[in-house]
């Protein structure tokens, strides 16, 4: 037994001499580093871009198929405009003297009286001629349920023999002013209001004249009221 003492003794000692904490050293401590920040390039400037480097495009351009897609649209815009909205075009022709020349003026219609819509007695409307495929301009002298004379009173009462006639529903009685230079409702007949295209709002002379066309039916009835 007193033999095996020392030898128990120095398994003890080496277990514990295995057991201590180790330090860090001053070697591995010095291994870490801080993280360096992330690196960013400055933009390029004027005379960093190459003299021959491609410009870039207008914003209105763009892609080939967006211009396509813009002009139609503007293109549609401008057809909506004409056909539904204001309309010029040219007149000519002494039956409405002299309200308009024959020759030399251009005028307004507002295509928001198409089909008669709002057009009243004394109003000028462009009109579909029904005895052939051209516009016409006259003047609106009787609408559905009025009575109107048939003929010219200035021509002797030629054709209708002086004789009176009702509008009928759904059209119109359309004379020139110039009545003896003038082919109107007294010699086709009443004129549907589905072939009125619009209501002349106004006449141009380019470059010398704009005036409004107004109905002088309507100053009548101011001054009668006053």
């Amino acid at each position: 037994m007193p033999t095996l003492t020392p030898i128990l003794r120095g398994l003890f000692r080496s277990t514990r001499a295995n057991l201590k904490p180790t330090k860090p050293t001053s070697s591995s401590s010095s291994l870490q580093t801080p993280p360096t920040p992330p690196t960013t390039t400055p933009p390029p400037t004027q005379s960093s871009i190459p003299p021959n480097a491609p410009k870039d495009a207008p914003s209105w351009l763009g892609h080939p198929f967006r211009v396509i897609v813009n002009t139609l649209k503007w293109v549609a815009a401008a057809h909506l405009f004409w056909e539904y909205g204001v309309s010029m075009a040219p007149a000519s022709g002494p039956s409405m003297l002299p309200t308009f020349e024959v020759l030399g003026e251009w005028l307004v219609v507002s295509k928001l009286h198409r089909f008669g819509r709002g057009v009243s007695v004394g109003d000028v409307v462009a009109y579909n001629i029904p005895i052939n495929e051209e516009v016409g301009v006259k003047r609106v002298l009787g609408l559905p349920g009025d009575y109107v004379l048939m003929d010219t009173p200035e021509a002797g009462g030629g054709g209708g023999g002086g004789s009176m006639i009702q509008v009928p529903q759904g059209h119109c009685w359309i004379v020139g002013d110039n009545l003896v230079a003038s082919r109107d409702s007294r010699y086709f007949g009443p004129v549907p209001l589905g072939l009125i295209r619009g209501k002349v709002i106004a006449s141009v002379r380019p470059f010398s004249e704009f005036k409004w066309i107004t109905n002088p039916a309507r100053k009548a009835e101011d001054t009668t009221e006053g």
